[in-house]
């Protein structure tokens, strides 16, 4: 991508509305930003040429991804820096650290799920590392859902609790397996035997979230809307991982 393309591609509106929803025991902030970028069909029509998508070795995404220049994820995180530090509550003068930034199409069909792909899931269990989904899609793809383990109560991960969530939910997913043979694995799209879903966002078309990353959360696929690996007709999303630190 040259540095015109850069420059469209990346522009951030310059006033996009926002709102805060509070999620789980802990009341945990997620960032609702809409309207994120000026021109959010330029990623699209980026996302169509170059590189093609692929799976990634060690990734669970249910999809295929390709690498987005890391100055898309400087960029919203400059523009929405004091934003992002006053919902997460870290100081003024702390440093964001873009970690990752990917371009995803959920393209895994639910008979093809591994078990880990049919369940909530984390992406760290630090704090200070901040999450984002910006939508490249519309509505009818399925937005994120964040989520309760029922049998321990966690909605957020850490060391301490990951060392008892880990085991007991192989366990759960065994026994449910034992419970309902042959029902087969399926996307998460609400409560569960084992999982109370606490909140949900839509998704919408430009509309970009942001969560600390060890929250317990899952896209909400949409089988029904197709998955497609084509970036205009499928579930787009530009993914990022941040992390909000002292100051350099």
């Amino acid at each position: 991508m040259d540095t015109a393309m850069h420059d469209a591609a990346f522009a951030i509106a310059p006033s996009p509305a926002h709102q805060v929803l509070y999620v789980g025991a802990d009341r945990e902030p997620v960032l609702i930003v809409d309207g994120l970028l000026l021109d959010p069909e330029a990623i699209v029509r980026w996302a169509e040429t170059g590189t093609a998508f692929q799976r990634q070795d060690g990734d669970f995404y249910p999809g295929i991804r390709k690498s987005l220049d890391m100055a898309y994820a400087s960029a919203v995180h400059a523009r929405l820096r004091e934003l992002l530090l006053s919902t997460f509550g870290a100081g003024g003068d702390a440093a964001i650290t873009p970690l990752s930034c990917v371009l995803s199409l959920a393209t895994t069909p639910p008979e093809a799920l591994r078990p880990i792909q049919s369940v909530p899931h984390f992406d760290s269990v630090e704090r200070n590392r901040i999450a984002s989904v910006h939508y490249l899609c519309d509505e009818r793809f399925g937005g994120t859902s964040f989520y309760r383990h029922r049998s321990t109560g966690f909605d957020s991960m850490d060391g301490q609790r990951l060392a008892d969530y880990a085991p007991r939910l192989k366990q759960e997913v065994m026994e449910e397996a034992r419970r309902q043979p042959g029902r087969g694995l399926r996307y998460i799209r609400g409560d569960t035997a084992l999982f109370e879903r606490t909140a949900s966002v839509e998704a919408k078309f430009n509309r970009a979230i942001f969560y600390r990353s060890n929250l317990l959360h899952s896209g909400d696929i949409a089988v029904d809307a197709g998955l497609s690996s084509d970036p205009r007709s499928g579930r787009l999303t530009a993914n990022t991982l941040a992390l909000i630190g002292p100051p350099r």
